[in-house]
């Protein structure tokens, strides 16, 4: 491809995040509701939906039109500005655990601040992430997230600490858990509970297998992290908006002290913000904590943050019905067509968002079962039905949006039925 070419001369491997590669590249020029349109102008639907954030579809006409608003009340200020009070008491309505809220750009930052506020407000160090759990790539919480394989708990019920990029330094006061395991759990703050700051967790692990835990696990780390004197961190940027306005914390019924929100929380432009009780951003509220950035705030992403809001909570009652019904009929055709073929494809789906796995095992309700799937086919098969108009991720994690529709549901499943008989010809095991 021309653009690769020309792109890798200047950027290094001509993308500015490793999550985009693929085997065929692709660049796009524009973006239209649920589909993209490359260089060369062939349209496709798109299932990667910006990785998340785009709930609301390419370009949807509420948040562009508060954007060129505010552009033309100016871009970056340097100071406070309404917007910032305004977006924050919308969060505070529809969350469960927000009554304070910081704002920042990027999943990743979100969660170095509540870690830095989670270790102020309580005075201790440790922190327990759980193995596969994704929480950004900014050392020292890129550990045992998905691309480190599988390992099994020591003694201790640790999970050994392994970084994620070959060559840096694994953590010292990070502890890497087995999810979904309410024992280990248990065994962890017997050993260092009078240290453990707080625990950190994607409450459903997208960036997982697309499940959600035993209807016990929850409710148990919140017991146990209340007991201890630490906090609990729910790790909502990809869940947070997406699975209904309140986030995962609503839906599941379990309330965290501090959250993590960036993706769907604007459409597409990039934000974040860390919530929380007053008690858990006492640090923040008047104590040691300095949260800083120049872009924290910055107007044209809280005018379309307030915009996806707004449009959310005026349509509630429709839209997430809607994702829920498209996210089922995909994930049955998916499930038809992998029993036409007899194939090992599994299919996990809660709402908008599918997780595809082929082969592994069964049950899928921890990192290990997930990670023992043979990526290979599922990439491959990708690629094939990219050939068919469909712009999926390789790691077959899909997203909708409020903007798919049947029709486009229909498309995808015409060319993942083309593109899983062709890999299965060309693979000679069909």
């Amino acid at each position: 491809m021309a653009y690769m070419d020309r792109a890798r001369r200047v950027i290094p491997r001509g993308m500015t995040s490793r999550g985009r590669g693929r085997a065929v590249p692709v660049a796009f020029r524009r973006g239209r509701g649920a589909h993209l349109y490359d260089l060369d102008g062939r349209g496709y639907v798109d299932l990667v939906m910006a990785l998340g954030p785009l709930l609301l579809g390419h370009s949807p006409a509420a948040v562009i039109e508060a954007v060129r608003r505010q552009l033309e009340d100016g871009v970056q200020f340097g100071g406070q500005h309404v917007g910032e009070a305004q977006l924050a008491e919308l969060i505070v309505e529809h969350v469960p655990s927000a009554q304070k809220v910081l704002f920042s750009n990027t999943g990743s930052e979100a969660v170095q601040a509540a870690v830095r506020i989670a270790r102020a407000t309580t005075g201790r160090r440790l922190i327990v992430k759980f193995e596969g759990h994704y929480h950004g790539w900014i050392d020292p919480f890129f550990v045992n997230s998905p691309g480190v394989s599988a390992a099994a708990p020591a003694e201790n019920a640790l999970i050994p600490v392994a970084h994620n990029v070959a060559g840096q330094p694994a953590p010292t006061e990070v502890l890497v858990c087995p999810w979904n395991d309410v024992a280990a759990l248990e065994a962890v703050f017997a050993a260092h509970g009078t240290e453990i700051a707080a625990v950190i967790t994607e409450p459903i692990p997208f960036n997982l297998g697309t499940m959600l835990a035993d209807p016990a696990y929850l409710p148990a780390m919140r017991d146990l992290t209340r007991r201890n004197g630490a906090l609990l961190i729910f790790d909502e940027v990809v869940s947070g908006f997406r699975v209904g306005l309140g986030g995962a914390q609503a839906m599941l019924g379990v309330t965290p002290d501090l959250t993590t929100f960036a993706k769907a929380m604007a459409a597409g432009f990039p934000i974040a913000a860390i919530t929380g009780t007053d008690e858990a951003m006492a640090s923040a509220i008047d104590g040691p904590v300095f949260h800083g950035g120049t872009y924290n705030g910055t107007p044209l992403s809280v005018a379309a943050a307030i915009a996806t809001i707004d449009f959310l909570a005026d349509n509630a009652a429709t839209v997430y019905p809607h994702m829920q019904a498209l996210g089922e009929q995909l994930a049955e055709g998916l499930r038809a067509l992998a029993t036409k073929y007899t194939i090992p494809l599994v299919v996990n789906q809660i709402g908008s968002v599918l997780q595809l796995m082929w082969d592994p095992h069964l049950p899928v309700r921890a990192f290990a079962d997930a990670d023992a799937a043979d990526p290979a086919p599922l990439a491959a098969i990708g690629e094939l039905a990219l050939a068919g108009g469909v712009y999926a991720a390789p790691r077959g994690l899909m997203f909708l949006s409020t903007a798919h529709t049947g029709d486009d549901v229909h498309h995808v499943l015409g060319a993942y039925d083309v593109a899983i008989g062709t890999y299965l010809a060309q693979a000679d095991i069909g």
